[in-house]
């Protein structure tokens, strides 16, 4: 043992509780002491000659004194940067690393767990002197396994995608063979072509007018959507079995570190836009003495459930047949076969838009609680702005104060259960159990509840909108609205970066903890809102002008589809490597781009076969009852 591994073990014994350890504390020898935290054997060639092959994690303990494993304990004490090192993960080939238990005696065979966890056993006993115990066991496979057999739902599914691609062929034969004045008597049967469905996805942005220039919006989208994946590539690779857990921990407190752990606050930008184009619709129906009735709370909501719940349903429906079948690995039995599992129990808690509260701790598809939420807050902003659109005077102040009662009651509530904000909550612990059992996901990040500030900044920013376009304001005229607006963008970005460093180093405080989980979004959609302010209103900053480019809208239209399939593109890639995965700067971004990239073209024929199709078949059956156009009530806010 290097004396100053003794000493470190001697200060960290006496320092307080709130003392953190990270790995630059530590010197590449004294880290390296540690037993390897992830391991994973050679998985072809074990399955193939009829080895067992295991994957599970062991809960470590030492026999007798051990400075070594003190040290783990210390360091594994900061959890909000670093790994529990007491516990290893392995997957490994139990029958050539171990030679199988004597069974000569008078007792039953053993099983290949309990002969997986003496092998893990006997190495760290053997390398560490400490004991490891099996606490997890993923599985245990002794050659290869024959699929799960065909049923109703995995059968059905290949039938619906030939049902659609016939309709796409037969509807585009149509448009292209049968004259205009009959085309125009036959809408309906004209909703599967791929002409019309390529033209509704390439239709320009709605152009500058009097109520505002809202360009910007389609490039924010998917900017936004971008932050989002690489995100989650992030994430997926700490959930998976990682090389070089060292530089992981080492870079997690680094600038961009930070900016990408907390850049999932941008999905406040996605809940902000949706009730600003809610309540920008309403408005303008009532400037122009259109006052909107109670029916159409019930019009709209089946306007955005049919723009949503097809193209939800058919990857939902993937998922749980046909997605676990396309890959093997010695990670996609917990990540994939286990994922697809839940789906396939939990499959009607979706079409209920409920997964983000019911059974909350079993994830299918952990992306899709955006949509469960965006539709639960959509349904109440849409209620509140039929409201509020009787009682204009006092909108402003209403929202105001329902605002700030919903930050003192997230204050309130996160102090209660002792809640994190999001950096903390993404500890690699908590990360790689998928936040099963976490009251900080379930309540702050994925419930209705925590969301609430970006829906009603949302709202304000429209009410605050539209009075200055009543006003007949020009405020682009003046110095101090340029800059109070241009700045929004660069103190957003500033606050995802810099807000949890407010925390200091290691597990934070209760009060600070819940005041920053509380002010996080709140404080985040402030300052997107200014900027979106002044981008309306003439305010054009360098990112606004790119953001506002047109040939943003395909990609924008295309960012719902691609929310949808860019995880099971990448937990499948990461579930069937056959070795653990590298996480660094250049990686993260190489996969980035590539997920994202195939993320979209997947994207295209599911817009094209699925989601513009209903879109317009809607409208057609609506046209044929002699209704109205249902427009949405909002644009597209994916």
């Amino acid at each position: 043992m290097p004396p100053r591994t003794v000493l470190v073990c001697a200060l960290l014994a006496c320092a307080r509780a709130d003392a953190a350890i990270s790995a630059s504390d530590l010197t590449a020898e004294e880290y390296y002491s540690m037993p390897q935290l992830f391991h994973l054997d050679e998985y072809e060639s074990c399955l193939a000659t009829r080895g067992v092959y295991c994957l599970g994690s062991f809960e470590l303990s030492p026999d007798g004194e051990s400075r070594v494993f003190r040290l783990m304990q210390e360091y594994s004490s900061n959890w909000v940067d670093n790994f529990n090192h007491t516990r290893l993960h392995r997957g490994i080939c139990v029958s050539r690393r171990c030679a199988e238990p004597n069974t000569a005696l008078e007792v039953p065979e053993p099983s290949m767990d309990s002969w997986f966890a003496s092998c893990v056993n006997a190495s760290t006993m053997s390398s560490h002197n400490l004991s490891a115990r099996l606490y997890q066991l993923d599985y245990c496979q002794r050659g290869q396994e024959s699929a799960r057999p065909l049923d109703a739902a995995d059968r059905a599914f290949p039938i619906v995608l030939a049902a659609l691609a016939a309709l796409a062929v037969v509807s585009t034969a149509l448009e292209l063979l049968l004259s205009p004045q009959t085309k125009k008597e036959y809408q309906w049967a004209l909703c599967w072509s791929l002409p019309g469905c390529w033209r509704a996805l390439r239709a320009p942005p709605p152009a500058v007018s009097a109520a505002g220039d809202l360009r910007v919006f389609d490039g924010l989208r998917v900017l936004c959507m971008m932050c989002v994946i690489i995100e989650h590539v992030c994430w997926l690779s700490t959930i998976s079995y990682l090389t070089d857990i060292r530089y992981f921990e080492t870079i997690r407190r680094s600038g961009d570190a930070i900016l990408l752990g907390n850049s999932t606050l941008v999905v406040q930008v996605f809940f902000l836009m949706a009730s600003f184009l809610l309540a920008h619709k309403i408005l303008l129906q009532t400037s122009r003495g259109s006052m909107p009735s109670w029916r159409s709370f019930f019009s709209t909501m089946i306007n955005r459930i049919i723009r949503v719940s097809p193209s939800y349903y058919m990857v939902v429906w993937f998922a749980a047949t046909w997605w676990p079948r396309l890959g093997a690995g010695p990670q996609w039995a917990p990540r994939v076969d286990a994922e697809a599992g839940v789906c396939r129990s939990k499959w009607w808690v979706h079409l209920l838009y409920l997964n983000n509260v019911l059974d909350a701790d079993n994830k299918c598809l952990v992306q899709t609680w955006y949509l469960a939420a965006d539709m639960q807050l959509y349904a109440a902003a849409l209620l509140l702005s039929l409201a509020l659109a009787r009682w204009r005077r006092g909108a402003l102040p209403t929202l105001t104060v329902l605002l700030i009662i919903s930050i003192g009651g997230l204050f309130a509530i996160s102090y209660w259960l002792k809640l994190l904000s999001t950096f903390v909550m993404h500890n690699p612990e908590v990360v790689r159990v998928k936040y099963y059992g976490d009251l900080s996901f379930n309540i702050l990040y994925q419930s209705p509840l925590g969301n609430v500030p970006g829906t009603l900044a949302g709202l304000l920013l429209a009410y605050v909108h539209h009075e200055m376009l009543e006003r007949n304001k020009q405020p682009q005229q003046y110095r101090w609205f340029r800059w109070v607006t241009g700045s929004g963008a660069p103190l957003a970005a500033w606050w995802v970066a810099w807000s949890p460093l407010l925390l200091g180093g290691g597990a934070p405080a209760r009060a600070p903890a819940a005041a920053l989980a509380a002010l996080e979004r709140p404080v985040f959609s402030l300052f997107v809102g200014l900027a979106l302010l002044g981008a309306m209103h003439g305010v054009q900053p360098m990112w606004v002008r790119w953001l506002s480019w047109p040939g943003w809208a395909p990609a924008a239209r295309l960012s719902f589809g691609a929310l949808l399939l860019h995880m099971p593109i990448n937990t499948a890639l990461i579930a069937a490597r056959r070795a653990p995965t590298e996480l660094n700067r250049l990686s993260a971004v190489v996969e980035w781009l590539g997920v994202a990239g195939t993320a979209y073209l997947a994207a295209l024929p599911l817009a094209l076969l699925v989601e513009l199709p209903a879109q317009r078949l809607q409208r057609a059956l609506e046209g044929l009852r002699g209704a109205p156009d249902p427009k949405p009530v909002e644009k597209t806010n994916l």
